[in-house]
């Protein structure tokens, strides 16, 4: 499920809330920049940072009407075993790789943060605002994020195909693949701001 919102503070307060009322910490699986960094910051400096691209709305209308922060929120099968860190990890750089938001190896892309704030559930959110201050195209977001989604359900519930398919491939065939994840370290709580 893909939605717009106008406030990237507003959804990590939320998703905060929502996880304390579970008695759960929110967890930082991944994100534009190592995992560590990020989540030594307070809540309302991670927000801030993760926005700084973001044009400064002149008032609050304004920025209700721009709906500049995306968020894609993945789930899982809540009668299946819930995934692992990793897999959500491999999907959420596949989406943000597929619907252009941040290619791997862009350092001009998006900023971007996936938090896993359930067992079968992560929201991975991008504002939509490239370093260079340019626009993210995302004329095709939902239909490329379901593709994503759907090549990946297939993969786990068909593992040997997808391991004969790569395995097999001849030389120079591009293969549906994630991209290389940078080593991070295990996924780490997000520190609410005092």
């Amino acid at each position: 499920m893909i939605s717009r919102h106008s406030s990237a503070q507003d959804l990590i307060a939320s998703l905060a809330a929502a996880a304390a009322n579970r008695g759960e910490p929110l967890r930082l699986l991944d994100a534009w920049r190592p995992v560590p960094e990020l989540s030594a910051l307070g809540q309302q400096a991670f927000a801030a940072e993760l926005t700084a691209h973001l044009p400064r709305a002149a008032n609050p209308a304004q920025a209700v009407r721009s709906r500049m922060v995306w968020q894609c929120t993945l789930r899982t099968d809540p009668d299946r075993p819930p995934v692992p860190d990793h897999r959500f990890v491999e999907v959420a750089r596949r989406i943000l790789a597929a619907t252009g938001i941040a290619a791997a190896g862009d350092p001009g892309g998006c900023r971007w943060v996936l938090i896993r704030n359930d067992l079968h559930e992560a929201r991975l959110l991008a504002p939509l605002v490239r370093a260079d201050q340019s626009l993210a195209e995302t004329s095709r977001d939902r239909s490329l994020a379901l593709a994503v989604c759907q090549l990946a359900e297939h993969e786990d519930r068909n593992p040997r195909s997808t391991a004969a398919r790569s395995a097999t491939a001849p030389r120079g065939t591009v293969v549906a693949a994630p991209p290389a994840a940078a080593p991070q370290a295990t996924a780490r709580s997000l520190r609410r701001s005092p």
